[in-house]
């Protein structure tokens, strides 16, 4: 009985220390993973492609987990971003990046023996484009108007330059007329100076960072025209304030610009007599037009025309859009027991504003 029971035991020694030299010698078996993480491609504004490969352990077949981490912080691990991917060469789309912002990861691996990770790869995710919008066009003139820009987004980038560009085509460009604004403000103003009268122009705002210059929607507008009809209709009595004139008597002088005062000459007639007169010229700055009762000086005054009285109405047209800019009566001239003898209408054409003042005498 004692020399079975040797045998036995002698049996179970060598096929124990036989198990564990084929242990020993397995090659094929690792414990740890091999972790390896990859360049990322497709950087874009938001997003990114993740790349890697990761090689299970082979003696330990249980996997908790595996994939990416990544973080704004240097070695991320698994309380930070995590997505989770299976399998030997993975790649993953990642989504809802910031723009402009520097990001870490790494592969990582975790069983029960523990949590592995690959080595560090930085990227920075790309600038965004400027959303910008082009202003309202306002205050045009025959040569210049004003709009500018407002900057929604600035992309995460810096602004190097912005303003407004323009062109007689469509979708004008900075290689076309353009004005910069050197302000560090995102709500910017432009005026626009040079511009041919009577011309269609198209305007955008412009903005330009470190991804490219962008613009804003595209708006139109024409220049007005320099040249300008005025037309004057005077109706002249000789029988007013209870006194009967001879006749009435009156002279119309124009100054446009700074130019020489253009003389209408001198016209006179009897009760109820009408007379319309016109001129053509182009108006850059100003106009005036003066109406004066004829012979009434009142450094030598004279009753002679006691009586004389005068309606008149004044019409200015752009003939550029043949838009009448200008549409009034004008006070009345007269000689009575005072006298009002003279109208003078200042008229602007960048806003068709206008004065009227008129001089008076006191017998």
């Amino acid at each position: 009985m004692k020399y079975t029971y040797n045998i036995l035991l002698l049996l179970f020694i060598l096929t124990s220390c036989s198990n564990n030299t084929d242990d020993e010698n397995n090659s094929d078996c690792t414990y740890t993973p091999t972790l390896f993480t990859q360049e990322v491609s497709n950087i874009m504004e938001t997003s990114a492609e993740f790349n890697g490969q990761i090689i299970a352990p082979t003696c330990e077949s249980t996997v908790t987990s595996q994939g990416f981490v990544y973080a704004k912080t240097t070695l991320p691990k698994t309380d930070d971003f995590v997505i989770e991917v299976s399998g030997e060469n993975i790649s993953s789309d990642v989504f809802d990046l910031e723009r402009n912002t520097k990001y870490y990861l790494r592969t990582f691996f975790v069983n029960p023996t523990g949590v592995y990770y690959g080595n560090q790869i930085e990227i920075t995710t790309a600038i965004g484009e400027i959303n910008i919008t082009t202003k309202t066009i306002e205050n045009v003139t025959y040569n210049s108007a004003k709009s500018g820009g407002i900057i929604v987004d600035d992309g995460d980038g810096t602004i190097l330059n912005k303003g407004v560009s323009w062109s007689t085509s469509p979708s004008p460009t900075v290689d076309d007329s353009k004005i910069e604004d050197n302000l560090e403000n995102y709500d910017f103003n432009s005026e626009i100076t040079g511009l041919s009268e009577d011309t269609t122009y198209y305007l955008r705002a412009y903005a330009t960072n470190e991804n490219g210059t962008n613009y804003g929607n595209e708006k139109t507008f024409k220049t007005s025209s320099s040249s300008f009809k005025v037309e004057l209709k005077i109706t002249g009595y000789t029988n007013r304030c209870g006194v009967q004139a001879p006749y009435f008597n009156y002279e119309i002088n124009y100054k446009f610009d700074n130019n020489d005062v253009i003389s209408d000459g001198l016209f006179d007639g009897g009760e109820g007599t009408s007379r319309n007169h016109s001129k053509e010229e182009k108006i850059y700055n100003k106009l005036e037009v003066t109406i004066h009762l004829g012979q009434f000086n009142p450094d030598s005054p004279s009753e002679t025309l006691k009586g004389a009285y005068l309606n008149m109405s004044i019409v200015i047209t752009n003939l550029g859009t043949n838009e009448e800019v200008l549409n009034t009566s004008l006070p009345s001239l007269y000689i009575c027991t005072d006298v009002a003898y003279e109208n003078i209408i200042n008229f602007n054409p960048e806003d068709s504003s206008y004065t009227i003042e008129q001089l008076a005498y006191g017998f």
